[in-house]
């Protein structure tokens, strides 16, 4: 009987504590999100809140927060919310809305006040982690034009926050360098970004080389203005890469990669094939993010894992030249070179 009324008791704590996790009515209505919803905290903020259907709290998720761009609010059907990643990686993803009106937008890493919206979406995260059960070692956060700023300023102000992110043709503050120099970060801009200008970017980008970054990387794309988000949308890696990045994460150097063919085919140009490795389900060290092309000991080239060749069009006749590959995998790390193939280059 004791033994019995012992564990009646302990039920009874196990039922009050569950019931006391739902007691405040805004998390217990949040708790019944599916799929994506619109959230207010108060008329003057809308958030999107999207929640695996197959969500269970027995385990933990990720947590993507998305910053728009001005007056592009609309997020109802981001790839986070579809297959492959509802399956494989499944998340939870945040994306407030900033009125037209609010001129601060998101703030930005060159003012050190929050702005209002800012506050609000880390109000909304603060609902959001009462709520549901997430893995604060991957917590993510990327923006576009004004939430490109903004996520420059959100990471500045909150630097232990996040395990990963990126920002599309945005501006960040140079002196924050040595935030990004040790967290893993993608920066697209557009060349000729008649908005946005692309040089405080370059700068920036290299003052975190400058302050040692390991794990940074920026893309570039030449002659293109503003809307480089119809760019990055062929970015075939991206996602891979930023759910690949957990903080504290310690990774080992991915095997190598060796050249199947290197010819010159009569043209000018030289044809390079290898064999790539399939992907695996779950990201390890092994998984190669993209090949690292060499000719006479300089990068070249660099090839994503969707592709095994390369063509070199700038030799000259008469010229001998030797390639090597590495494999670099999605936490930065380089492999050794591969062994050397020559080709001459003949008429």
């Amino acid at each position: 009987m004791k033994i019995f009324l012992l564990s009646l008791s302990l039920l009874s704590v196990a039922v009050c504590t569950c019931e006391k996790e739902h007691t405040d009515p805004v998390t217990h209505e949040m708790a019944k999100v599916r799929g994506y919803q619109n959230w207010y905290i108060d008329p003057g903020f809308r958030c999107g809140l999207f929640v695996p259907e197959n969500y269970s709290g027995d385990k933990s998720y990720p947590l993507i927060i998305y910053l728009h761009g001005y007056s592009d609010t609309t997020t109802w059907d981001l790839n986070w919310y579809h297959d492959p990643v509802t399956t494989m990686d499944p998340c939870i993803v945040l994306t407030p809305k900033c009125p037209r009106e609010e001129i601060y937008g998101w703030g930005n890493s060159y003012d050190p006040r929050t702005s209002p919206m800012m506050e609000k979406t880390l109000e909304m995260l603060d609902l959001v982690e009462k709520t549901f059960n997430l893995d604060r070692n991957r917590y993510y956060i990327y923006g576009t034009s004004m939430g490109g700023f903004g996520t420059y300023g959100a990471i500045q102000k909150n630097p232990e926050m996040f395990a990963a992110g990126y920002v599309l043709c945005g501006n960040g503050n140079i002196n924050m360098a040595s935030i990004l120099s040790s967290l893993p970060f993608w920066i697209f801009h557009g060349s000729e970004d008649p908005v946005v200008p692309v040089q405080p970017t370059r700068d920036l980008y290299n003052a975190i080389l400058e302050n040692g970054g390991k794990t940074i990387r920026y893309t570039e794309y030449p002659g293109v203005a503003h809307n480089v988000w119809d760019y990055t949308r062929y970015e075939t890696t991206l996602q891979t890469w930023l759910l690949a990045q957990r903080k504290g994460k310690v990774s080992g150097v991915p095997d190598g990669l060796n050249f199947i063919s290197a010819r010159n085919n009569e043209t000018g140009k030289v044809n390079l094939l290898w064999e790539m490795p399939p992907e695996t389900h779950a990201v390890s060290d092994k998984n190669v993010w993209y090949g690292r092309i060499y000719r006479n000991g300089a990068v070249i080239g660099e090839v994503y894992n969707n592709r095994n060749t390369f063509t070199d069009t700038t030799v000259v006749v008469n010229t001998s030249y030797s390639y090597q590959i590495s494999a670099v995998n999605y936490y930065f790390l380089e492999s050794g070179l591969s062994a050397p193939v020559s080709v001459d280059i003949t008429r």
